[in-house]
This record gives structure tokens, sequence and C-alpha cells, in this order.
């Protein structure tokens, strides 16, 4: 289509002049930018061996943008950090007898040391999809900060009646361990792969990606994107441009490559 019908198109749909820009950015971005999906397809097909670094496994397989790729042994070695005991062991259990991924007991952050992780019941996440979507999003609930569960289960009401309820109850089910945390600058990354860093941790991208380093680093990153305007989001932005990282993709989690 003409790009004069186009933008006519979208400015007919459009009710208020000031949804303008926003709509037209996010229609840029998707047609300049690797989507999470394409950029991952087009990463595990590539000939040459890859080392994949995950932090935050979670039990493996709740919304793990991996596990399609892991299921199956191909050209490629990764190492999953998983510090609560729980998820830990859950994969552990899933990936037994695979060489080709190692699982570490632990966190990473901008320090060495021991720190408090929050984390829902699991049994009590079990219960807690209500009316749906049944994706067991409270499995993956696990951060530094209490308040930060907290504000995902407050966030999560529209799960129905129920689940409202049960929220005081969900609350008072946040349980916490004490864990092992490394930095990530502590893990030798291959400089003879393609490399991959994948970040899931609550609100603490920031951390880990402080404790990178720059002289040993992935050609690859790519991190969940949930605080968005806060200054953490700015602040991962800032550092990955100073390191020659530039934005290649994503939406939800976002994909640099190291130029």
């Amino acid at each position: 289509m003409p790009i004069k019908k186009e933008i006519s198109k979208l400015l007919n749909s459009l009710k208020t002049p000031n949804k303008i820009i926003p709509y037209l950015k996010k229609k840029i971005r998707k047609k300049l930018y690797l989507t999470e999906e394409k950029f991952l397809e087009d990463f595990f097909n590539k000939k040459e061996k890859k080392y994949i670094i995950q932090i935050g496994g979670n039990d493996g397989i709740q919304n793990d943008p991996l596990r399609k790729y892991f299921v199956k042994k191909n050209n490629y070695k990764a190492i999953i950090f998983e510090p609560l005991n729980y998820y830990f062991e859950c994969l552990v259990k899933l990936y037994e007898g695979r060489e080709d991924i190692k699982i570490e007991k632990t966190g990473i952050s901008n320090f060495n040391g021991i720190k408090e992780l929050y984390f829902i019941k699991p049994a009590v996440a079990d219960q807690m999809n209500g009316d749906g979507p049944m994706n067991n999003w409270a499995h993956g609930q696990g951060s530094f900060d209490k308040k930060i569960i907290e504000f995902y289960i407050e966030n999560n009401k529209f799960r129905g009646e129920k689940y409202k309820k049960n929220i005081k109850f969900y609350k008072e089910s946040i349980e916490s361990e004490e864990i092992k945390i490394i930095k990530l600058s502590d893990i030798y990354i291959p400089d003879n792969m393609e490399t991959l860093l994948v970040i899931d941790v609550q609100g603490f991208e920031l951390e880990v990606i402080e404790s990178i380093n720059f002289n040993n680093a992935p050609k690859y990153i790519f991190y969940e994107d949930d605080l968005k305007d806060n200054p953490k989001a700015e602040k991962i932005k800032l550092i990955l441009k100073k390191n020659n990282y530039k934005y290649i993709g994503g939406e939800h989690d976002l994909i640099y490559k190291k130029m």
C-alpha cells in the first residue's frame, strides 16, 4: 500500500490526534525490528556453536522463551542460574542427563554475598490462576523486593472474584530464602561462539547488567523490560549504549546486539 494511503488509513482509524504518535511508533517498530520469537528462532538456527546464559530459570517451563529450543540437543551449551531450591530442583529434574545444560543454584547481581529472595509458596502459586489465563504466572514471581511480588498479586485482580477474595492470603503466602549471589563477571563467557544472555529477574535486570565485565561480554542480551519508564530501565539502555550495544528488537523483552 502506498505510504500516503497507509497514513490516511491510520489517521482515519484513530479517534484523537494524541494517539497518532504512539500508534505509529509501535507500527514502525514492528516493521523495522525483530520480534522476540523471530530473534530466538534465527539465533538457534545459526550453524555456529552457541553458548546461552539464562539468569532466572524458574521451573524451566512456565513462560520460558528458551524451553522449546532446549527440548532437544543441538549445537549449543547452556548454563541456567536459579537460586530458589524448589525451582532449582525442578530444573535439575527437567534436564536430567543433559550434559549440555548446566544448572547453578546461584543468584546473579552486582555484588558477591548472601541476600534474601522472596517468592510465593509453590503450593499456593498452583492455586493462583483464578479464572484464567491458566499460565501458572505466580510461579514466576521471585524478587529481592517483597513489595514487587505484592504489586503483581494486586495487579492480577482481573482473575476473578475468588482470586480477589484471596489476595490477603496470597500475600501472606510470600516466603523467602537466603541465597548465594555472585556477579556475572565471575562467569567466563567463551569468545569463539555465538553468545546470548537471557535475563528475567523481576525488576532487578539493571543489577545483573551492572555486574557484566564488558571485556568478556555476550554478543546478545535479551532481557525482560517490565519497568518501562522507570529510571532503572533508562539506566540499562545507557549502559548498553555506552558499551556499544544496539537495540535490534523485542517489545516485552528487549534484545541488544554488541556491535
